[in-house]
C-alpha cells in the first residue's frame, strides 16, 4: 500500500507535463503558420491552434492549461497592441482587445473546470466554442484590420471543425467510461477497486485535514484464507471473499458516506466520512458478528468464515495518509496476533 501512495509524489511532475501538451502543440503549428505567405490563409489556419487549445481544456482537464493559456494571452495581446512593427491602434480596439483577453481567461477556466458537464451537453459545447473563439479574435483581430464578415467566417469554421471531433469524441469517450468503470469495479466481488481506494482515500484524508468531515477509517482481512485456499481449492476462496464482501456491503447500507473497497486478496477497506470511533466502531461489531454467521458448504465438509478489523480515526498526528493508513493496519495486526476473529480500536479489542 505504501508503495503505491510513494507514486502519489510523481503527480504534479505528471500534471505539469499534461499543462505543456497544448503549448508544445502550438509552437509545432506555428512552425508551419510561418511558412504560409497567404495573410487570409494564416488567419484561416489560426483556427486550427484555438481548436487545439479548446480540446485539450476539455479533455486533458489540467488547471495548468489555463494559466499557461492565460500566460500566451497575456504576450499576445501585448506583441499585437503594442509591438512598434504592427498598425497604429485606436483606443476602442485596444479596448476591445482587453475585453478579448478578460473573456479568454475567464472562457479557459470555465471550461476546465465543467470540463464533463461541457461534454455531455451539447448545447453548453456549442456555447463554449463560440464564447472560446470569439474571444480568441476580439484578442487578435482589431489590431489586424480584419474584415466582420471573414471573422464571423472564421468562427463558422472553428464550429465545424469542433462538432466533427465532438462527433468523434463522443465514441471514444463512451469506450473510455466503460474502461474506466473496469479500473474501478474489482470483478470478482464487483466492489470498487484498489484503483478507486487509492484515489478515495486521498480525497477523504485532505478533507479531513482541512477539517471539512470527521475521517474514520476500517480495515478487514479474512482470518487463515491461505489455509482456505490450500484445503478446500481457489473457487471456495473465490466464495468466500464474496460471501464476506456482500455481509459487509449488508452491513453498511444505513450508513451514510461509507464506502467499500476491495484494497487487497483478501483485505477489505471502509472509508467513513462524518464518522467518529463510536460509530465506526459500532459498524465493525456488526460486520464482524455477521461475518461470524456465515456458513460455507463444501464437499471436504462445512466451515465458518472470522475476519480480524482495524478502526482508526483521522487525528492531527497523522501528518499524511501513509501514516494513517499505517495506524489503522498496525491495529489489524494487532488483532491477528492476539487470537484474530477481533476489532481493535485504537490498539484495544473491544469486542472481549
Amino acid at each position: 500500500m505504501a508503495a503505491a501512495f510513494q507514486t502519489k509524489k510523481y503527480e504534479k511532475f505528471l500534471h505539469i507535463i499534461r499543462s505543456l501538451v497544448p503549448l508544445f502543440s502550438i509552437f509545432m503549428l506555428q512552425s508551419y503558420l510561418l511558412s504560409i505567405d497567404s495573410y487570409a490563409q494564416w488567419l484561416t489556419e489560426c483556427n486550427l491552434q484555438v481548436l487545439l487549445w479548446f480540446y485539450f481544456l476539455l479533455m486533458l482537464n489540467e488547471r495548468g492549461q489555463v494559466y499557461i493559456l492565460i500566460l500566451v494571452a497575456t504576450i499576445f495581446f501585448i506583441d499585437f497592441n503594442f509591438n512598434s512593427g504592427h498598425h497604429d491602434i485606436t483606443s476602442l480596439n485596444l479596448v476591445i482587445a482587453l475585453i478579448g483577453l478578460l473573456v479568454v481567461a475567464g472562457s479557459a477556466y470555465v471550461i476546465q473546470k465543467f470540463s464533463k458537464v461541457i461534454i455531455e451537453n451539447k448545447i453548453l459545447f456549442v456555447i463554449a466554442m463560440v464564447v472560446f473563439a470569439a474571444a480568441w479574435g476580439l484578442l487578435i483581430l482589431p489590431s489586424q484590420e480584419l474584415d466582420l464578415l471573414f471573422f464571423i467566417a472564421l468562427i463558422c469554421k472553428l464550429i465545424v471543425y469542433m462538432t466533427c471531433i465532438h462527433m468523434v469524441n463522443s465514441v471514444g469517450r463512451i469506450q473510455y467510461e466503460a474502461l474506466i468503470e473496469r479500473i474501478n469495479t474489482d470483478f470478482l466481488t464487483q466492489l470498487s477497486s484498489r484503483t478507486a481506494f487509492e484515489k478515495s482515500f486521498d480525497q477523504s484524508f485532505k478533507a479531513a485535514q482541512n477539517k471539512t468531515i470527521q475521517l474514520a477509517f476500517i480495515i478487514l482481512d479474512i482470518d487463515n484464507f491461505k489455509l482456505v485456499n490450500d484445503t478446500y481449492g481457489h473457487l471456495i476462496g473465490d466464495a468466500v471473499l464474496k460471501e464476506v464482501a456482500h455481509a459487509i456491503s449488508e452491513n453498511i447500507t444505513h450508513y451514510k458516506g461509507a464506502e467499500l473497497f476491495r484494497i487487497g486478496g483478501e483485505e477489505f477497506g471502509i472509508i467513513l466520512a462524518n464518522t467518529d470511533y463510536n460509530e465506526a466502531q459500532k459498524m465493525s461489531l456488526n460486520i464482524l458478528n455477521a461475518v461470524n454467521k456465515l456458513s460455507v458448504n463444501t464437499e471436504k465438509g462445512t466451515f465458518g468464515v472470522t475476519i480480524s478489523i482495524g478502526v482508526a480515526e483521522w487525528l492531527d498526528k497523522d501528518k499524511t495518509k501513509e501514516i494513517f493508513y499505517n495506524r489503522a493496519e498496525s491495529y489489524l495486526y494487532f488483532a491477528k496476533n492476539n487470537g484474530k476473529n477481533a476489532v481493535t480500536v485504537d490498539g484495544v479489542i473491544v469486542n472481549r
